[in-house]
């Protein structure tokens, strides 16, 4: 009688915890720098989440090593739902193609929750060089092999595998100098230490928007109506596409019920006005919701995506 009264305290003590979740605060791992699209992101995400969920949200910046430390952080954290990733696509599908032994297994050790936002990317210069296209890009590029420089982000990453086929497509030869983050790519741009970066448009848009970079091509299908006299990147390589998604994930092996609890709060975040008004002005589309099969089908499509450029470009995995 005992053992069973014990049992049953125990279960309802359990109950009562996950019950009570979000009792502390709740911590987003962003694994880039501050200052990029992705960090400005969260912080939009956390102001949010802080109301529906009635604790503290805070942003933690954990860069480096083309996004690994911080996924690894998340990936190996408690499974309790007080620490999620925000991030996108390189470490879920282009870290696992790139690398022979990486520290955590997407897969296994991450659940995506909710993809919430995607966006084209653009390749801008320095406005001191003149150029007004990708074909004016390769052609000075071809003039100084290796003279021309790029920023890197986390490279190889959806920021920097572009570039990896332009080369290849466009037959020319430039530079990578690496940094941590988008927001530290474009400052680099900005003070002249790099020429071309290739960016996720709702960093650049700023400074394209002020003169400050000049737009050579962006990642869409269309021109935008935005920017009507940038190409895409498709009319110079033909059927080349390319952008970013973000995704929420947390540490496999969270309780239902919490997530539960932050798939619903994720979801309010698409029918937030200060959201979506903020994500539209950064050219961000915010994607239909997909239920966990859906989204493992297109974390596997974008896998291979992915594999086909990183094929193309002749890049192996180390």
């Amino acid at each position: 009688m005992l053992k069973r009264l014990s049992i049953a305290m125990s279960a309802l003590m359990c109950l009562a915890v996950h019950a009570a979740y979000p009792e502390r605060p709740i911590q987003i791992v962003v694994p880039y720098s501050a200052g990029g699209i992705a960090d400005i992101m969260a912080r939009r995400i956390a102001n949010e989440l802080t109301t529906t969920l009635k604790t503290s949200v805070v942003v933690q910046n954990k860069g480096g090593g083309s996004a690994i430390i911080g996924t690894q952080a998340v990936a190996k954290a408690a499974p309790d739902g007080y620490t999620i990733l925000f991030t996108p696509n390189t470490p879920l599908s282009i870290n696992p193609l790139l690398r022979k032994k990486l520290p955590y297994d997407p897969a296994k050790d991450l659940e995506i929750l909710s993809i919430l936002a995607e966006t084209p990317i653009v390749v801008v210069a320095r406005p001191q060089l003149g150029l007004k296209s990708l074909r004016d890009m390769a052609a000075l590029a071809r003039t100084k092999p290796g003279g021309l420089n790029y920023s890197a982000v986390s490279a190889p990453g959806p920021l920097t595998l572009p570039m990896n086929k332009l080369q290849n497509e466009l037959r020319f030869d430039m530079t990578p100098v690496p940094y941590q983050g988008a927001g530290e790519a474009m400052n680099a741009v900005l003070a002249g230490n790099v020429d071309i970066s290739i960016n996720a448009l709702g960093t650049a848009l700023p400074y394209i928007t002020s003169g400050k970079v000049t737009a050579l091509a962006v990642g869409t299908d269309e021109r935008l109506k935005d920017m009507p006299g940038v190409e895409t990147i498709g009319a110079t390589v033909p059927g080349m596409k390319t952008s970013m998604w973000y995704s929420l994930s947390v540490p496999a092996g969270v309780p239902q019920d919490v997530r539960n609890t932050l798939q619903k709060a994720f979801e309010g975040l698409r029918q937030s006005k200060n959201i979506r008004e903020a994500f539209a002005r950064d050219h961000l589309v915010i994607p239909a919701p997909r239920t966990s099969a859906e989204l493992q089908k297109f974390l596997a499509d974008d896998l291979q995506r992915w594999k086909k450029v990183i094929d193309d470009s002749g890049i192996q995995p180390n």
